[in-house]
């Protein structure tokens, strides 16, 4: 990776709590990236379930019986090979091991893993990172938040549902309490996207609640900016777990409105930092 990569903005795709559709979300910004004319990548930092290749269409069936976390600069192998897929060079874990194998490794190890897929791939000149991470607030997410040296968007999920909201805020909380805890003291942007905001009924094409929105009070809304909304699809779930994501298939207008604002407003964001 040229040393200007070391500059490339990152958008990081967190959550407070598993199941809000952080991934789907993470897979198909990085698309709505590329189809503005950014080159984009996109590293699935979530190594515990990496499931990034799969909603792109790609599988890994081979099992694995060891994995490299440290290579010395420019020896061979010391860059790990991305896949571009629909235009986004993909960067996961899923393509160092089998789909049923685990990776079962330390907080430490996991950093230097992240670590290894963000400075050690062989990227081409991206002009945005999205890097899905796992919910929470553990070892990889403080690796990803405490990021130096370039732009940093943090993007926070949440589904409508208060327990989701709640979580959300612990997050946010985590964020602001360590000024996003980036070295040389520039904090990193921090935004939301509301996921799965209401169901589109395949039959008439009218958008209904699909949870109870979180009381004013507890909502995160009111402590970092909504940036988009995006509306459930059983149609865009059913295509995403075969591996067309809806950024590719255009079946969901509101869904792939809902991306293309975002990414529209994310990459505004980050140049305005």
């Amino acid at each position: 990776m040229p040393d200007s990569s070391e500059q490339v903005p990152v958008i990081a795709v967190a959550s407070g709590k598993g199941g809000v559709g952080k991934t789907t979300v993470a897979v198909n910004l990085a698309l709505a990236l590329t189809a503005r004319g950014s080159r984009t990548g996109l590293i699935d930092a979530d190594l515990y379930g990496p499931d990034v290749p799969r909603m792109m269409g790609l599988r890994r069936k081979a099992e694995t019986s060891a994995v490299t976390l440290f290579a010395r600069p420019g020896a061979a192998g010391s860059r790990l090979e991305t896949v571009t897929r629909h235009g986004v060079q993909l960067a996961s874990a899923a393509f160092l091991l089998g789909e049923n194998q685990a990776l079962a490794v330390d907080g430490t190890i996991a950093q230097l893993l992240v670590r290894r897929l963000l400075s050690d791939s062989a990227w081409d000149r991206p002009d945005y990172l999205v890097m899905d991470l796992p919910p929470g607030t553990a070892d990889i997410q403080q690796f990803a938040f405490a990021l130096s040296g370039r732009p940093l968007c943090v993007l926070v999920v949440a589904t409508p549902q208060v327990i989701a909201h709640q979580d959300a805020r612990r997050l946010v909380a985590h964020l602001q309490q360590r000024g996003a805890g980036r070295a040389g003291g520039a904090a990193a942007d921090v935004a939301g996207v509301e996921n799965m905001s209401g169901q589109i009924c395949p039959g008439c094409g009218q958008t209904t609640p699909l949870f109870p929105p979180a009381p004013e009070p507890d909502s995160v809304w009111g402590l970092i900016p909504l940036l988009a909304s995006i509306p459930f699809s059983y149609r865009a779930a059913r295509d995403a777990d075969e591996g067309r994501p809806v950024m590719l298939t255009g079946a969901v207008p509101e869904q792939v409105a809902a991306y293309q604002l975002m990414a529209d407003r994310v990459t505004a964001r980050l140049s305005s930092s």
